[in-house]
């Protein structure tokens, strides 16, 4: 920490301001306490920039939101950091003030220990702060970093993603890469600036932005698993909005080699770029078989390719129906492998999101749901039922059938077969969420 610190305490009511002041005299390295009003505080804040703001908000106070929103926008208060002292204020109040860059929060009554900790450790936030903003300005000379947009630059683009990787196997994390771009429906498609701002939107400060074209760009995601990119896919897709949307392909980092990384994510992409709103697992078609090295082909190539690998497997008994009978054993295991991997990081989390969503929501609904071979998401209630079913074919298709019925009578029936590597998160979850819609919609109109 600095040698001399100052702290300013923002609040109302000039008692709290007192208790505060006379708890703070235990810190060291504190050079100033400064003090004023929720209303006077824009005035002071002018031309004067403090280590650490401890801003009182009581009984849902907008004004303290208010303040905090305002200065989070000037440049020069952007990396201050604010600790808030909670009274009587809601959840979302808080999390509103956390959405809008405070520090930590501290509860009402003040703990004189818990008080000087949360200090020390705004303290040390700003002085880390401080030297991330020096560092990011070196790497913007340097040209590592874009200076409008803040993200890396496309000619550091392999050195920082091989570091990256350096350190997630180092420290034994998990973390995900995603390979992102527009679709051709992108208002700005020529204009990467507002897409980069929509990434930064969706993903969490530790996460990294890095342009590998003019138009596409990998996301870095720390301390991720595949359900976790789902997320941020999805959450990139609901702040384009519905008049355009995003494409990637994502791979999980574990002990690949990088260009193998690179090509599988370039294939995903490829691949995604056939729909919209499409993510696909790089390693959909990764068999743990083969040396360890991530294969995305489509399926005809995959097949082709195995064969000129001759690789067999005697002891493996694989059931065939009639359309399998036109595959090797070892081509059926891959794509068995694959959907499986689908089930996992796809399938069985929709169905546990929708789950929990409508549990929470009604009560009264009988909810019904497994994944494997047959999947199947079911909800009924006052005598309707709506279900998502899929079948693996055991090679290459699923068959996906939704279906309402009311009081026996079938009111709704849908049947496709589709490829099942692109089944992604967000095609999954807009079926489902379309089906409970409809079924609650007949449900309203039934008499109770």
């Amino acid at each position: 920490m600095a040698d001399v610190n100052t702290v300013v305490i923002v609040s109302n009511r000039q008692e709290l301001i007192n208790q505060i002041s006379q708890k703070l005299v235990l810190l060291r390295n504190l050079d100033k306490i400064k003090s004023c009003s929720i209303e006077e505080a824009q005035n002071m804040f002018e031309g004067f920039n403090p280590n650490v703001l401890i801003l009182h908000c009581d009984n849902n106070n907008a004004q303290a939101i208010n303040l905090i929103k305002s200065l989070k926008k000037q440049e020069i208060y952007k990396n201050l950091p604010i600790l808030l002292i909670n009274e009587n204020c809601s959840r979302e109040v808080i999390i509103e003030a956390f959405d809008n860059g405070i520090s930590d929060v501290l509860f009402m009554p003040i703990i004189d220990y818990e008080l000087l900790i949360r200090v020390i450790w705004c303290l040390q936030r700003n002085e880390l702060n401080l030297s991330i903003e020096s560092q990011t300005n070196f790497l913007t000379t340097l040209g590592v970093v874009q200076p409008d947009t803040g993200v890396y630059t496309q000619k550091y683009c392999d050195e920082f993603l091989k570091n990256e990787i350096a350190q997630t196997r180092k420290y034994s994390q998990r973390a995900c890469i995603l390979l992102i771009a527009p679709d051709k429906k992108y208002p700005n498609y020529k204009n990467p600036k507002e897409f980069i701002e929509i990434i930064k939107k969706s993903i969490r400060l530790n996460d990294s932005i890095i342009i590998k074209d003019v138009d596409k760009f990998y996301v870095y995601l720390q301390k991720t698993k595949l359900n976790g990119a789902y997320s941020v896919f999805e959450r990139i897709n609901t702040n384009l909005g519905i008049d355009s949307g995003a494409n990637a392909g994502v791979v999980e980092v574990q002990e690949q080699k990088f260009e193998d990384i690179k090509e599988a994510l370039d294939a995903a992409l490829e691949k995604a770029n056939e729909n919209t709103n499409s993510l696909i697992v790089a390693s959909d078609f990764y068999s743990n078989t083969t040396e360890n090295k991530i294969v995305l082909e489509t399926p005809k190539n995959t097949i082709e390719k195995l064969k000129e690998n001759k690789i067999t497997d005697e002891n493996s008994q694989i059931p065939l129906n009639e359309a399998q009978n036109n595959f090797d054993k070892n081509s059926i295991r891959l794509f068995n492998q694959a959907y499986q991997r689908k089930l996992k990081v796809v399938i069985a989390p929709v169905f546990k999101k929708y789950e929990n969503i409508l549990k929470i929501k009604r009560q009264d609904f009988a909810i019904n749901a497994y994944t494997g071979a047959k999947s199947l998401f079911s909800v009924s209630s006052n005598g309707v039922n709506a279900s998502m079913a899929i079948e693996y074919d055991g090679i290459e298709n699923a068959l996906v059938r939704l279906s309402i019925t009311d009081d026996e009578q079938k009111r709704l029936f849908e049947t496709e077969t589709v490829d099942f590597t692109i089944l992604n998160y967000r095609k999954v979850s807009l079926m489902l969420s379309e089906l409970i819609d409809k079924f609650i919609m007949i449900l309203r109109k039934k008499p109770q």
